[in-house]
């Protein structure tokens, strides 16, 4: 069940990534400015481009580290730039230095979410491994450019559950006047809400 709603996640629509992840990104930036130490992700192509979120947060003198693959999981490793295409096509730094510092705020991509608020991924299960690694819990948000969410519960203890969800839909007032609104999906402790921008 789960591999049928990843597949049907994977092949949502994904025009306007860069309008989509300008307005996902500013959200974050809301949510990350109460925090110090973050841990956030480089981008795929089919992910949130929060390239410039992780720009300003630096400027503002945040601690921000990034997933390096390490095996079956990751280790997190200080952000630093030049980054370099490993395994996956993933960008990583080239500091290979594991942190032991406690984050406050997880930024997570997801491929989609169930109704337990817990995340569906590419299937690899890193991030299970690396959450489960952890001594401790950081707020964790999942972040997705158009919403993916299963009525159902479809996920496996293992999988990681989230504390928020941020994603963005554009939906259609109605046929007879084509007005378009705007939405920002999110959620908290698997309570669904919607809210006008």
């Amino acid at each position: 069940m789960k591999k049928v709603f990843r597949k049907k996640c994977l092949n949502i629509n994904k025009h306007n990534r860069y309008y989509y992840s300008k307005i996902i990104s500013n959200m974050l930036y809301e949510v990350c400015k109460k925090h110090k130490r973050i841990l956030l992700f480089i981008p795929l192509e089919n992910e949130v481009d929060i390239s410039g979120l992780i720009k300003k947060l630096r400027k503002e003198k945040k601690e921000i580290y990034v997933p390096f693959m390490e095996d079956l999981s990751f280790k997190m490793v200080k952000y630093s730039l030049p980054l370099k295409k490993k395994k996956f096509s993933i960008l990583e730094p080239l500091n290979k230095n594991k942190t032991l510092a406690k984050i406050d705020l997880a930024i997570v991509p997801v491929v989609g979410i169930d109704s337990a608020f817990k995340r569906v991924g590419f299937g690899k299960g890193m991030y299970d491994r690396f959450f489960a690694s952890l001594k401790y819990r950081p707020k964790i948000v999942f972040v997705q450019l158009k919403p993916c969410i299963s009525k159902n519960k479809i996920t496996d203890d293992y999988d990681i559950r989230g504390d928020e969800y941020i994603s963005f839909k554009i939906r259609s007032k109605n046929d007879d006047n084509r007005i378009n609104s705007r939405y920002f999906c999110l959620a908290s402790r698997g309570i669904f809400y919607s809210e006008k921008t």
